[in-house]
């Protein structure tokens, strides 16, 4: 099992970052992305390729950075209590709040490793300049646009945190999603670009992109482990929607004539032309049993389900007053991925200067408890901490 260190890069992939990172620096930009025809190196494919890109940086940064919290079992979260010293409660959106797959944003921050996410970014725009995109089949472009798409993201949300919430960054005229932050082959890309001009037109609108396009929000597509490769692209991408449409975060099921759906697939219209139509059509391809008949008996649907803060592992909830608790932490477990607490229980229990607050302790043993029901690992053991305050 891989220490929670991602920074346990191997050897060969800090060369290829190395390298990437020189190499792009060296670019100068000189062009952007037409609006109305794409170049053609971001067109063209060579269906019957079996060449491979690497994507070992990207893999194991999120296999040692990413909290699987499994399938939801749509269950609210209880209004956690107030701080010590203080009455004052945090606001939640109580039906999402313990959804979606965590990154921990804290911890690189703690450990000043901004850096590595940066030359991971940078590799992976360093790859077309060695072996030209067009070189390899559809899969596997597929593969490298959402990395790339979503080390930038992390990227970028890296530099702002501990930001809380991403509405603002990710909506409006000066959405994070349509800055030039990507430069392949001298020609600057938006997250935008990606998104709604190179995956929309070269995957034929197929709506399963956008659950590949992690937005750093619980109310988006989740994170996953495993960086995307052309073998497990589709896969994963299935995996993804199939989790999203039946969480809380994708629909709600509760509602007695109307389907509640996620804002995120209004900000995805185009690829429903036909928009509630469309959308019925797709989210029964993946509903579970529940979900189906909610999406049949519903007479309107609205894309109203939203949670803009950002899928953090405990650092970003707002805390007032209250005392810190260095050793609490320490007593944290999850049986089924230790390599995520790991580095928790070493810094906090150990005296590596780590203080956990009251409320960051209880967000994690609420995460960790969540995530064991979720999966149905009842291992997860968690001993100095009050059980009165359950979320489930």
């Amino acid at each position: 099992m891989k220490s929670f260190n991602f920074y346990n890069i191997t050897n060969s992939a800090f060369k290829k970052l190395g390298f990437s990172c020189a190499f792009t620096f060296a670019i100068i930009a000189s062009n952007t992305l037409a609006e109305d025809k794409l170049p053609t190196q971001f067109t063209d494919v060579t269906l019957d390729s079996k060449l491979k890109i690497d994507f070992e940086p990207v893999n194991d940064m999120l296999d040692a950075n990413v909290f699987n919290m499994g399938p939801s079992r749509r269950v609210n979260a209880k209004r956690p209590r107030a701080s010590m010293g203080t009455k004052l409660k945090r606001a939640i959106s109580a039906s999402t709040h313990n959804e979606a797959n965590r990154f921990t944003y804290e911890l690189i921050q703690k450990n000043n490793h901004e850096d590595k996410v940066t030359a991971i970014k940078l590799y992976l725009e360093s790859i077309p300049a060695k072996t030209s995109l067009k070189q390899y089949n559809r899969a596997e472009q597929l593969a490298y646009w959402l990395n790339l798409y979503n080390i930038t993201v992390i990227n970028e949300i890296v530099k702002r945190y501990p930001r809380i919430r991403l509405k603002k960054l990710l909506t409006g005229s000066n959405s994070l999603l349509d800055e030039k932050l990507i430069n392949i082959d001298g020609i600057e890309l938006s997250l935008n670009d990606i998104h709604h001009d190179i995956l929309y037109k070269n995957y034929y609108k197929n709506p399963l992109i956008i659950y590949g396009l992690y937005q750093g929000n619980i109310g988006g597509p989740n994170i996953n482990k495993k960086a995307y490769t052309g073998k497990n692209v589709y896969r994963l991408l299935k995996a993804n929607a199939t989790e999203f449409i039946n969480s809380n975060r994708g629909t709600n099921t509760d509602m007695f004539s109307e389907l509640e759906v996620s804002s995120y697939y209004a900000r995805n219209a185009d690829y429903f032309p036909d928009f509630e139509h469309d959308l019925r059509s797709h989210l029964l391809q993946f509903a579970d049993e529940k979900t189906s008949k909610k999406i049949d008996l519903a007479d309107e649907l609205t894309a109203n389900i939203n949670n803009w803060k950002v899928t953090d592992l405990y650092g970003s909830d707002r805390v007032f007053g209250g005392g810190t608790a260095p050793g609490a932490a320490g007593m944290l477990g999850s049986g089924a991925d230790p390599s995520l607490t790991q580095k928790v229980m070493e810094d906090a229990n150990m005296g590596k200067g780590v203080n956990l607050t009251d409320t960051q302790i209880s967000r994690l043993r609420q995460l960790m408890k969540v995530r064991a029901k979720n999966i149905g690992n009842t291992s997860v053991t968690v001993n100095d901490l009050d059980d009165s305050e359950d979320d489930n």
